[in-house]
C-alpha cells in the first residue's frame, strides 16, 4: 500500500525579495513617468496645430482681401478679427519692390501673451490690375 506524504512542502525560497519588489516598483514609477510626460507634449502639440491651423486660415483671409481690393498702399497696418477670433490679431506690411507694378504683401497673424506669442506669416506680391 502507498503511503500518503501529508507533509507540506518548504516555501520557505519562494517568493520575491524586498529588493526586487522595490526595483520593479521603480521601473513601473519611470515608465509612468514617462507615459505622462509624452501623454502632455502630445497634448501640447495637438493645441499648437489647431491654433497654427486657424492662424494660417485667417491669414489666408486676410491676404485674400488684400489681393481682391485695390493696388495696396504702402504702409503698416494692423487689428484683430473682432469677437469670433478675439485671441488672433494680424499685421501688414506693405512695402514697394524692383518693379512699379507690384508690392510685397506680408500678413503676420499673432495669438498668445507677449511672453510666448506665436506667428504665421503669409507673403504675397500683388499686381497692379491694368485699367481697360
Amino acid at each position: 500500500m502507498k503511503e500518503v506524504n501529508d507533509k507540506k512542502p518548504d516555501l520557505g525560497n519562494a517568493g520575491f525579495t524586498l529588493l526586487e519588489v522595490m526595483v520593479a516598483l521603480l521601473i513601473i514609477a519611470t515608465s509612468f513617468v514617462t507615459l505622462l510626460h509624452t501623454r502632455n507634449q502630445s497634448v501640447t502639440a495637438a493645441d499648437y496645430a489647431k491654433r497654427a491651423t486657424v492662424a494660417t486660415l485667417l491669414a489666408s483671409e486676410r491676404m485674400s482681401d488684400i489681393e481682391h481690393g485695390d493696388f495696396p498702399d504702402t504702409g503698416e497696418d494692423s487689428s484683430n478679427f473682432g469677437d469670433d477670433y478675439s485671441e488672433y490679431r494680424w499685421k501688414t506690411s506693405v512695402s514697394d519692390t524692383a518693379y512699379e507694378n507690384i508690392r510685397e504683401v506680408k500678413v503676420d497673424v499673432l495669438w498668445g501673451a507677449a511672453n510666448s506669442e506665436r506667428s504665421v506669416e503669409l507673403v504675397s506680391y500683388v499686381r497692379k490690375k491694368e485699367q481697360p
